[in-house]
């Protein structure tokens, strides 16, 4: 048989491709037994708690797959599961392990628990945060997974010092690492949130999508959104909130951060029961109602088609503006801006109740600013004082006049 060189070149690349591959494959299954050994021995051993799996085995398209794995409780199960995951698939870097390096190209979960306590101010996982390596740079988050996939996640959170519990079920979550030189994440996640407060079942079905990115010291920016649908509280529901934000500079001084955003919320009930939230309301009424020389008008059930905001931080100046209002009792836009270095406010203000209407506006020194129309002294006052209360909420959060 004569071979030609084309024939010739394509037998070496096929040989080669064998021996690549076998050589692999090898590597493959190599590294599943020192994973199984090592899940069974010294990785239980350093974290001071039992680890125990059904089986573990290797497939060439899928990678390492581990099924039924738990880890207890600290000592060991006897105090019950930290965490358990119906199935594991971990597909190890090729090109890492080639280099004697372990890198994962993906981690996959299917239906993980994971159980968190807090008592006291401390966490049960505080143990496992003191393995993380030591650097006297500061410590930002990151690892060698390039993507972490859990379906049907469940998250139960216990925090006795407040008395809350925390239930995240149903839930998707995929994990993704931009960088193996710092700590550029994103995140995609959604589910089924739960906890009860001051006696009342809190539910939501929440779905988040953000950027991270975190340096030396903590999170340094953020880019996202997050919405979330049929929410109730008790006999309160609302049919969808939603949020976008961008922030950039979290770790620098706050005349260098530049923080956006915007809200939105829709369909909000309030039953006339709920005297807390009625009884506010109805204050808020009466001022305005009072600048309009016209009663209050008597609210039973509260709901609110429509509400929006826009928020913005940059240059040491803060403002919060389109904010638009929609009640079955009161029409409402507004606006607030404050210039942290020249200490002054604007603000803006139209409502309408009923047939009855209201437009104002506030602006000059944040201690004495001009309110506009001419009101007597008493409601002057009165809208003074519900400025400085909002401006004082503002500005403790941040502090762009350096006060």
């Amino acid at each position: 048989m004569t071979f030609t060189r084309t024939r010739l070149i394509l037998a070496v690349l096929l040989l080669a491709a064998a021996a690549g591959g076998g050589f692999a494959y090898f590597k493959y299954r190599s590294f599943s037994r020192y994973l199984a050994d090592q899940i069974g021995g010294q990785a239980a051993k350093k974290l001071g708690r039992e680890v125990k799996f059904k089986s573990i085995s290797f497939s060439p398209l899928k990678g390492v797959v581990i099924k039924e794995a738990c880890v207890s409780r600290r000592p060991d199960f006897s105090k019950g599961s930290f965490f358990c995951a119906e199935k594991a698939v971990i597909r190890p870097e090729l090109g890492a392990l080639l280099r004697n390096k372990v890198y994962f190209s993906r981690v996959s979960l299917d239906k993980p628990v994971l159980k968190v306590r807090e008592r006291g101010g401390r966490w049960d996982f505080e143990d496992l945060l003191a393995l993380l390596p030591e650097t006297d740079k500061g410590l930002y988050l990151t690892w060698n997974a390039s993507e972490l996939v859990m379906r049907g996640a469940a998250l139960e959170a216990d925090l006795e010092t407040s008395g809350l519990s925390l239930a995240l079920g149903d839930a998707d979550i995929s994990l993704s690492h931009f960088s193996s030189f710092g700590g550029n994440y994103g995140l995609e996640a959604e589910g089924l949130v739960r906890t009860v407060h001051k006696g009342k079942l809190v539910s939501a079905r929440v779905k988040l999508d953000a950027d991270a990115n975190f340096e030396y010291g903590g999170l340094s920016s953020s880019k996202g959104s997050l919405t979330a649908e049929k929410l109730s509280y008790g006999a309160i529901t609302l049919e969808r909130f939603a949020a976008d934000w961008t922030l950039f500079n979290l770790r620098k001084p706050l005349t260098e951060k530049n923080y956006t955003g915007t809200f939105s919320a829709a369909g909000l009930v309030i039953p006339g029961q709920e005297n807390s939230a009625r009884d506010g309301v109805s204050r808020g009424l009466a001022l305005f109602s009072a600048a309009m020389g016209k009663p209050a008008p008597k609210i039973e059930d509260i709901e609110m088609s429509e509400f929006g905001a826009a928020f913005r931080l940059d240059d040491s100046a803060v403002s919060i503006k389109d904010i638009k209002l929609r009640t079955n009792f009161l029409a409402l836009d507004a606006s607030l801006a404050i210039d942290g270095p020249s200490k002054t406010a604007q603000a803006g203000l139209s409502a309408e109740i009923g047939a009855n209407k209201l437009a104002m506006s506030a602006s000059g020194p944040l201690k004495a600013p001009e309110i506009k129309p001419l009101l007597s002294a008493t409601l002057s006052a009165k809208f003074k004082e519900a400025l400085a209360g909002i401006e004082a909420g503002l500005l403790k959060v941040f502090p762009v006049t350096g006060e």
